[in-house]
């Protein structure tokens, strides 16, 4: 929103990036300005500058699109987001105020994979070594990282080979794997309620990426009495906010990016 030291031209400029870029596909001059609300002579004149600069370009047809330039621009913002970096005070921060071990994970093949944590103020580590595999089906991480995914692949990828009982409460049918997907969906985020150790309590929330796909899983593990605890709710509540937080951190927008789950 324009104040009393924005710069109205680069300002409107913007306004038709923004146009384009939640419209995702070429436009006239006729609907950009209709968009925007400004008159035809103003918008051509500030999309000649935005392509004279590569931020546009135009189609032989004369609709405008957005330009390779903006696509460097992008590269070059991304190359400066290091989710390791930038994740650290979100797992300061869960870790001091849950008490409990933070952690940040990473779906790979078949397992999810911790690459850093932070030790609650109890001092007790109870999470694994980074850079070790957990199994998908038993842990919160690898459940919210396989509810991005359509029920029909959860179900072909828990079908791929037994899954192993860690403890008595571990979820070892497919079926039912797949029938707590769209509870996880619903919830925006997963519980593992003693189902990979014993005593032990995990939520992890979904990071997203500037491109909307669900990349991480931020989450705390701890010895809380039970999920329906006021100290388990509170954990919940604290790591569904930093998730949602550190996904804009690194680029998400909602509204600007469809939610999308890319395969690996």
């Amino acid at each position: 929103m324009p104040n009393g030291q924005t710069v109205r031209s680069v300002s409107k400029a913007m306004e038709l990036l923004d146009i384009l870029l939640r419209r995702r596909t070429p436009m006239s001059l006729s609907e950009l300005a209709e968009g925007a609300g400004y008159p035809k002579s103003t918008t051509h004149a500030l999309l000649t500058t935005l392509r004279d600069c590569s931020m546009v370009e135009q189609k032989p047809d004369g609709r405008y699109y957005l330009g390779i330039r903006l696509f460097e621009c992008g590269c070059a913002v991304s190359s400066q987001w290091d989710i390791s970096t930038t994740s650290r005070s979100f797992l300061e921060h869960l870790a001091n105020t849950t008490g409990a071990c933070a952690f940040i994970s990473v779906m790979e093949g078949a397992s999810v994979i911790t690459f850093d944590q932070c030790v609650g103020n109890t001092g007790m580590r109870v999470v694994s070594e980074i850079g070790c595999r957990l199994p998908l089906h038993a842990t919160s991480q690898g459940k919210l990282l396989l509810s991005g995914f359509p029920d029909g692949e959860v179900l072909r990828r828990m079908n791929a080979a037994p899954l192993e009982a860690f403890t008595p409460h571990t979820i070892v049918d497919p079926r039912r794997l797949v029938e707590l997907m769209s509870q996880i969906r619903a919830d925006g985020y997963a519980v593992e309620d003693g189902e990979f150790k014993i005593g032990l309590r995990s939520v992890s929330a979904p990071v997203y990426d500037r491109t909307g796909a669900m990349r991480y899983a931020l989450g705390v593990v701890g010895f809380f009495r039970r999920v329906r605890s006021e100290g388990f709710e509170a954990a919940v509540r604290e790591v569904t906010e930093s998730a949602a937080g550190l996904s804009q951190a690194i680029g998400y927008r909602p509204g600007l990016a469809g939610q999308v789950r890319e395969y690996p």
